[in-house]
């Protein structure tokens, strides 16, 4: 069963993943039966009931579904952290060791229709030695690759293959979501470099809203890939730890991508902000100019303009014109003497 047939809620925000309980979904996405490394898809009714010849098996779930979280607590050999882990409605990225397996909670980018890249989907996992269970409430596009690549012929020999090549899916798409951000961010350095400061503040708080909303997850899942990579049970070999910490270090190096792009919004703020003081200062600078040469003019003209008598030229033909020359006179002296001292 395809999970493009699926109807899936894509909830706004990590919280909401724990949104409607039920929806239109059936409980079971897809699964496959693993023997000899290859695979053949299995229905719900074999799946729920353990049935089949299989070396191991890989169920996927619709947590959405009351079907799937009952049969979920119907597993009377999985661990009660294990069912309680697959059956939460909020995760961060984490890994646990029990005995009989490892419990995983992942974040992948959500690229789900109409969602935001950076509101991240978590898929829940319970590896053992003959079973992989993953649950999610929301789409994630890793897993129906992996599922295409297995119809396409891709062999597994283990659960450990499977769980490395599922988080290596998850790393790769998250890498051109960061790469994204980095560019969304160079062309707004460029447009401050160019002059341009209209609309760029909340653009700039926004790619940094998404920097921080992404960090969020992608940090603690880089520490929850090192837990995989030196993991002591039986499930992983050497080969598969080798991977999970190639994997962690790129995901190392989205973190430092995406605490360098927090860095320069920062500093490209503060620049707008210098730029915007500077601009105040330098208007605010004229107008005082300007208020300092009218000043004494406007003294001139308010003191000749008091109804006594006695006020020169009173009548005179030619005190208007003297006055004006006057005031002009002064207007310039006070023009030269502030551009000498520099503040024009």
């Amino acid at each position: 069963m395809s999970e493009n047939a699926q109807t899936d809620k894509t909830d706004k925000g990590p919280q909401a993943e724990g949104g409607p309980q039920n929806d239109d979904g059936p409980p079971f996405v897809f699964g496959f039966a693993f023997k000899g490394g290859a695979a053949r898809e299995m229905r719900w009714e074999e799946a729920a009931a353990n049935a089949g010849d299989a070396e191991w098996v890989w169920i996927h779930l619709n947590l959405n579904n009351d079907a799937a979280r009952a049969w979920i607590r119907a597993q009377t050999d999985l661990p009660f952290a294990a069912m309680i882990s697959l059956l939460a409605d909020e995760t961060r990225p984490r890994v646990t060791t029990l005995e009989t397996g490892v419990v995983a909670n992942l974040r992948g980018v959500n690229l789900n229709e109409g969602a935001e890249p950076e509101d991240m989907v978590s898929i829940r996992i319970w590896v053992e030695q003959r079973r992989i269970i993953t649950a999610r409430r929301r789409r994630l596009v890793a897993a129906q690759e992996i599922r295409s690549e297995i119809v396409g012929g891709r062999k597994f020999e283990g659960p450990a293959g499977l769980v490395v090549r599922l988080c290596a899916r998850l790393t790769e798409r998250t890498e051109p979501f960061v790469a994204e951000i980095e560019e969304d961010l160079d062309a707004l350095e460029e447009r401050i470099l160019e002059g341009e400061s209209s609309s760029i503040r909340s653009r700039l708080g926004e790619v940094r809203q998404t920097a921080v909303h992404f960090r969020r997850f992608i940090a603690p899942q880089r520490e929850a890939l090192v837990r995989l990579a030196s993991d002591e049970s039986a499930l992983f070999g050497p080969r598969d730890k080798i991977e999970f910490r190639e994997i962690a270090d790129r995901v190392t190096r989205f973190v430092e991508d995406i605490d360098a792009v927090r860095e320069r919004a920062m500093v490209l703020q503060d620049q707008l902000s210098d730029k915007r003081a500077e601009e105040m200062n330098r208007n605010m600078l004229i107008l005082s100019v300007v208020a300092a040469i009218f000043l004494p003019l406007g003294y001139l003209t308010g003191l000749l303009g008091i109804n006594v008598g006695g006020v020169p030229g009173a009548d005179s033909p030619h005190a208007f014109w003297v006055v004006v020359g006057i005031s002009a006179a002064i207007g310039c002296a006070l023009v030269y003497l502030f551009h000498r001292k520099g503040w024009l």
